[in-house]
């Protein structure tokens, strides 16, 4: 899922790399020699370079690449133009990716009916054996198999490790001795913040690493949300009056003004619990934090309670039923999936991978390779890559966006100062009104 993410240009990089990818694509080129036909393929501006390298590498597939808005932050393209497809009885694209985790939800689904089954050998196993279960459960709509994730997007905790020296701090490991150094930042180093609620994703970061229950699936039409459970108190109380003392800040990461006050030479990010893809494409690309800097910690638990974490991303891969040559379908989706990944020769690896591989042997190669680059002060490795099977698995995914219900009722409402735990009731009431509009049962317990 893009949350606004910087998007990696090719240029000359096609040429130079195109040869080498050929024989890092799983199977090599003989695999590729009774692949052909054409393909149309949505992708967003992020996704863009590795489909041009397909086609580049790929001859005899006549590839036709859309870019779209990925359906981020909550957007229904992808809704509208399937719905108009079906009425039509043709445009459907091959493959899509979308940013929005829980699109494949809904495309299995009644009247949209748009993703093919890959069960039973239609996607290799060798592949899917590879990609962690909380990836593929995500992708696993009553009992089938209909997409395969691009990368994972497990939440670590990143902190500035010459800061949290000079200051005299210890990295924490739950999120109460968190808010502790939160309250003596507040009091002793005004300016410095240890996170922000401001995105639109601010619930995954928070809610979601700390089982609060707002997507709890019951059954395949019954959701469970319950915005008074402990789970989700607790949270609310302990940022509080961080947000209060503004060590955690309300204003999203992508905005010039959250960029002035606290990245490039302001260097004001003491830490900042976030996604795997936040350790280049916000800290170094965005907020152009100074380099030599970071490192990344495992995710932050509550008390002495095992360790569960949130996502924020994770953009599926769907291949389309309707598609009249799945064989390439199947080989596009593999490659970006597995093949393209594998090459470490690859001079802008990040153009290619800027999020963690779901296919493990990649997301191997892409962690060491992240490890090298002069922006950390220590490798972030093992703590984004043990992450990935720490995600909460009690958050489902649903048909309905839930991100614009949070950006509504509770991001705009911190801003003009009310407390987190006042909005929760609200934000409980617009999932609800969200789920029900979608065609849930809502229940509490």
């Amino acid at each position: 899922m893009k949350i606004n993410r910087r998007a990696f240009a090719l240029v000359a990089l096609v040429a130079a790399i195109a040869a080498s990818l050929v024989s890092a694509t799983a199977g090599g080129a003989a695999r590729h020699a009774g692949v052909s036909g054409s393909l149309t393929v949505w992708v967003d501006s992020v996704r863009l370079p590795a489909a041009k390298l397909y086609a580049k590498t790929h001859p005899n597939v006549k590839l036709h690449i859309v870019t779209f808005d990925g359906d981020g932050n909550g957007a229904t393209t992808l809704q509208a133009k399937i719905q108009l497809w079906n009425r039509t009885g043709n445009g459907w694209p091959d493959v899509i990716f979308s940013e929005q985790v829980n699109d494949p939800v809904w495309m299995a689904s009644k009247p949209f009916d748009y993703a093919a089954n890959l069960e039973g050998g239609v996607f290799p196993e060798k592949i899917i054996n590879q990609i962690p279960k909380p990836s593929i459960a995500q992708c696993t709509v009553n009992g089938h198999l209909v997409c395969v994730q691009d990368n994972l997007a497990p939440e670590v905790l990143y902190y500035n490790k010459k800061l949290m020296t000079q200051f005299g701090y210890q990295v924490p490991t739950t999120w109460q001795q968190w808010a502790q150094i939160g309250d003596d930042v507040a009091k002793n180093h005004p300016g410095y913040i240890i996170g922000t609620v401001g995105d639109s994703y601010g619930h995954w970061l928070y809610l979601w690493a700390d089982q609060c229950p707002l997507s709890t699936l019951k059954s395949a039409n019954t959701v469970l949300i319950n915005a008074s459970d402990p789970h989700c108190t607790r949270m609310a109380s302990l940022l509080d009056p961080l947000i209060a003392n503004k060590s955690v800040s309300d204003v999203t990461v992508f905005s010039p003004d959250f960029a002035k006050q606290y990245g490039g030479d302001a260097d004001k990010v003491l830490m900042m619990p976030g996604p795997a893809w936040y350790a280049l494409a916000v800290f170094r690309d965005t907020l152009k934090l100074p380099a030599g800097e970071w490192t990344a910690t495992t995710p932050l638990r509550w008390g002495t309670e095992p360790v569960v974490t949130g996502q924020v991303g994770g953009g599926p891969w769907i291949i389309s039923k309707h598609t009249k040559n799945m064989a390439a379908a199947v080989d596009f989706v593999q490659w970006n999936v597995a093949g393209a990944k594998l090459n470490t020769k690859v001079a802008n690896y990040s153009a290619i991978a800027p999020g963690l591989p779901s296919y493990t042997p990649a997301a191997t190669a892409w962690l060491n390779w992240l490890g090298k680059d002069p922006f950390f002060a220590s490798p972030p490795g093992a703590a984004i890559g043990k992450a990935a099977n720490q995600i909460w698995q009690g958050w489902g995914l649903v048909t309905y966006p839930d991100q614009p219900v949070w950006s509504n009722s509770v991001v705009t409402q911190l801003v003009a100062g009310k407390s987190l735990s006042s909005l929760l009731p609200a934000l409980g009431q617009g999932l609800s009104q969200a789920a029900q509009a979608a065609g849930y049962k809502v229940v509490s317990k």
